[in-house]
């Protein structure tokens, strides 16, 4: 996904990968072999029911995601297992996704077990909205902290202002507030997780250079560092609130205040580094290799089934569990 990235110089540490180191491997599954690339992850939907609705999400419009049915409690769990063992000798990153993982009970259960298999989280979506909540007498967020979900909380943000957001991501107001993000932030900070923003391109919404900077200049006064701003995945119908990320590439290629540190070349992105005062700012480009023949995200959909990533084989039915 083309990807603009701003990371206070001194958060880089935490940074989990290299888009220039990585390596093509082996595995086998199920007495069958594939190639997968060295940074790939599982994808793992919690849950695809939202408290939100936005137009432009990526799982609203993935068919295999809205067509699936959601597994019950005590199937999910076995489901989870089954891939955790199957991938226990690789251990791919994994992610957390829905739907929003946080309105789902099978949330910390599941938090619990991927740490109890010896995997780590590599990023957590979410609207942010129930972080805050509580589950048998703690806060979701700290039920994050105690099971190793640490590196990139990813919250989607379209907006500056509560209202204007709540427009955009078709949320309740009262679930989508800046004065819950400031507290979630100074959790985070406390506890050393690193909370960013997720933000889409929008006609409607932040749109060029200097909406970008306004947006990232309120939530780092807020006390959210890191903040990403993302192009919208082309569709095949037009889509009238797409912006180009490329007119903002050249925003930034143009702008004195950014300089050009290094171009990182990578299996699937070309990577522009800048200086931006105390930022380092990541433009990622999709250079559109498409391997066939290499898996590059394992996806687990709600109703349990998994599709490698290339040719959409289905390695265990609901029916086994």
């Amino acid at each position: 996904m083309n990807t603009i990235k701003f990371t206070p110089r001194d958060e880089m540490r935490k940074e989990t990968s290299n888009v220039e180191v990585f390596k093509i491997s082996d595995i086998e599954i199920k007495n069958k072999k594939y190639k997968y690339y060295s940074d790939a992850q599982i994808s793992l939907y919690v849950t695809k029911k939202c408290n939100a609705s936005c137009p432009f999400c990526m799982n609203c419009l993935e068919k295999r995601c809205v067509q699936s049915n959601e597994l019950d409690d005590k199937k999910y769990y076995k489901m989870l297992d089954y891939y955790l063992e199957m991938f226990k000798n690789i251990k791919p990153w994994i992610t957390i996704t829905g739907g929003e993982p946080t309105i789902s009970k099978k949330l910390v259960p599941t938090l619990k077990m991927i740490k109890e298999k010896g995997y780590k989280i590599r990023t957590f979506s979410t609207n942010g909205s129930h972080l805050l909540d509580t589950y048998e007498g703690k806060y979701i967020i700290q039920y994050m902290l105690e099971n190793n979900v640490l590196n990139n909380v990813n919250i989607s943000r379209m907006a500056i202002d509560d209202e204007d957001n709540s427009k955009l991501m078709r949320i309740s107001k009262d679930e989508s507030r800046n004065k819950d993000l400031k507290i979630i932030a100074t959790y985070a900070e406390a506890n050393d997780i690193e909370i960013r923003l997720s933000c889409n391109l929008l006609k409607n919404g932040v749109k060029n250079l200097d909406d970008i900077l306004r947006y990232k200049e309120f939530y780092n006064n807020l006390g959210i560092k890191t903040v990403m701003f993302r192009e919208l995945i082309p569709l095949p119908y037009k889509d009238d609130n797409y912006i180009n990320i490329d007119d903002v590439f050249e925003e930034i290629e143009n702008n004195k205040d950014f300089e050009l540190l290094r171009v990182l070349d990578g299996l699937y992105y070309i990577v522009k580094v800048y200086n931006y005062k105390d930022y380092i700012v990541k433009c990622y480009k999709e250079k559109g290799y498409e391997d066939k023949n290499v898996i590059r995200e394992f996806v687990i959909y709600p109703d349990g089934k998994l599709d490698n990533g290339f040719d959409n084989e289905t390695l265990m039915e609901v029916e086994e569990l």
